[in-house]
């Protein structure tokens, strides 16, 4: 594919997701535990058919495999603030499962569909800074006998004590369109949508907080974006990269990867083009030792410099990835997503190793977790 041929793509359609082959090899080993008062860091994700992993980067081994009940589907993940709960977005993209992490307890369970209603969410999810709260964006359709009747979506509220059988304690109207979702520490929640929104959780006010689809910027064409996987835990920020021409259709047209970014301590946005478009990246997240440094993943690894708009580095990788994450120190990039298994690699493009799940993680999100 030639770089013309590139511009002209939007960015993929969720279904390619479905195309990662590879082989299957299961490391079986469920690796001994860090003692009671060492805190390490972990790799959560779930794969087909409805495990969620547990697991230990450095020793590259599972060490613990929970059963969700139901089947597969997004594998949406959202952690507990002490990250000892992951949230997963299970069951054909229907119900919210809450995972003890140490125990592969099942806390949490809500459903989006119920009665002649049936709902799903496409990846969003989020939980509030102090962990009593569960959010999630419901889109919905009636079941009728002979047509369905296509209703608003709706932000759903859940305590996250509920149990097993949670309602919402409040919905609200919510806009169309919403994929990731993040909590910011003032309470607010952010919306990747048509634009990034800002609500408030306690009313259901909601304000475009980052324009996208409604920026007023006359030399650019309208943003193109992928936003399937929140991760962003690392960095405390929401995340969502996006391609833009600059003078389109014109003789100086220049085509750039930008960021649509959210601190979420300060609730500080910005929007802002950070090196040419020169490659398909599905997923991005930038080095916790310098934020204006953006690591991406699909069919290659690629390091981006937005403070010189310089691409860094690139390695094409031996199958695409969907999903990227670092360590809390920034030395070691994790990939997953896709297919069955997580390459790790350290900052310098090295390749660490893999770990080798039994089954594919599809389109789940490749967490990080410290406990």
């Amino acid at each position: 594919m030639n770089t013309s041929e590139m511009k002209r793509l939007t960015l993929p359609l969720i279904g390619l997701l479905a195309f990662a082959a590879q082989p299957l090899v299961f490391n079986a080993a469920v690796a001994g535990e860090a003692s009671a008062d060492e805190v390490r860091e972990y790799l959560v994700t779930m794969a087909r058919p409805n495990q969620l992993y547990v697991i230990d980067p450095e020793a590259q081994e599972v060490v613990r495999t929970c059963d969700v009940e139901g089947d597969f589907g997004s594998g949406t993940l959202q952690l507990s603030p002490d990250e000892r709960i992951a949230y997963v977005l299970h069951n054909r993209w229907e119900d919210v499962v809450g995972i003890d992490l140490t125990s592969c307890e099942e806390v949490f369970r809500a459903s989006g569909s119920g009665n002649s209603i049936r709902a799903k969410s496409i990846a969003s999810l989020a939980v509030s800074p102090d962990g009593s709260r569960l959010y999630s964006i419901w889109d919905r359709v009636r079941l009728g006998i002979d047509h369905y009747e296509v209703l608003e979506p709706q932000l759903a509220v859940y305590d996250t004590t509920a149990g097993l059988a949670a309602e919402p304690l409040t919905t609200f109207p919510a806009p169309r369109q919403v994929t990731t979702m993040g909590a910011a520490e003032d309470g607010y929640l952010y919306l990747a949508g048509a634009d990034i929104y800002r609500v408030d959780p306690e009313s259901g006010e909601t304000e475009i907080a980052i324009a996208n689809r409604n920026w007023d910027r006359p030399s650019f064409s309208s943003p193109d974006s992928l936003a399937v996987w929140s991760m962003g835990e690392v960095t405390n920020e929401f995340l969502r990269p996006y391609t833009v021409a600059e003078h389109p259709g014109e003789e100086n047209e220049a085509w750039h990867w930008g960021v649509s970014r959210v601190d979420l301590a300060t609730g500080e946005t910005e929007n802002k083009e950070i090196v040419p478009f020169e490659f398909i990246i599905f997923s991005m997240v930038s080095d916790p030792r310098e934020r204006d440094v953006f690591y991406g993943v699909y069919t290659q690894l690629s390091k981006l410099d937005a403070r010189t708009q310089e691409i860094v580095e690139v390695i094409d990788l031996d199958h695409t990835y969907y999903s990227i994450n670092t360590s809390y120190d920034g030395s070691r990039i994790y990939l997953g997503g896709a297919s069955s298994d997580i390459a790790i690699y350290d900052d310098d493009f090295n390749d660490l190793g893999r770990i080798r799940l039994p089954g594919d993680m599809s389109t789940a999100t490749l967490k990080v977790a410290r406990f």
